[in-house]
C-alpha cells in the first residue's frame, strides 16, 4: 500500500463540501464523509483503480467517484505514494485543478 497525502487544496475542499451538506442535513454529511473515507481506502490500496481524467493525458491522474455523491476525487499516482489533488464537483468546470497536479 502506497502512502496518501491530501494537498491543502483539496483538504479545503472536501470541508468545504462537507459543511455544505452538514448545514442542509448533517446525517447526509456524515455519509458522504463515510463514502469519501471510503473511496480514499480504495485509492491507496489500489492507485490504478478509478478512471481517467478527460483533457489529461496522463494515466497516473485518476478519478475516483464518491458513491451516491456528484464529486469524484483526483488523485495522481507518484510512484512511491498518492497525492489527492481535488475533490471535484461534477458541476465544476474540468480540470481546474491541473496546477495542482505534481510530477516526480
Amino acid at each position: 500500500m502506497k502512502p496518501l497525502k491530501i494537498i491543502v487544496p483539496a483538504e479545503i475542499e472536501f470541508g468545504e463540501a462537507t459543511r455544505w451538506y452538514r448545514d442542509r442535513d448533517p446525517r447526509v454529511a456524515d455519509r458522504f464523509a463515510a463514502e469519501a473515507r471510503k473511496a480514499l481506502k480504495l485509492i491507496e490500496q489500489f492507485p490504478q483503480i478509478g478512471g481517467l481524467v478527460f483533457g489529461i493525458d496522463d494515466r497516473h491522474v485518476r478519478r475516483m467517484p464518491i458513491h451516491a455523491f456528484p464529486y469524484n476525487i483526483v488523485f495522481v499516482d507518484l510512484g512511491d505514494s498518492i497525492e489527492v489533488v481535488a475533490f471535484a464537483h461534477h458541476r465544476r468546470r474540468p480540470a481546474y485543478f491541473m496546477a495542482r497536479l505534481r510530477r516526480s
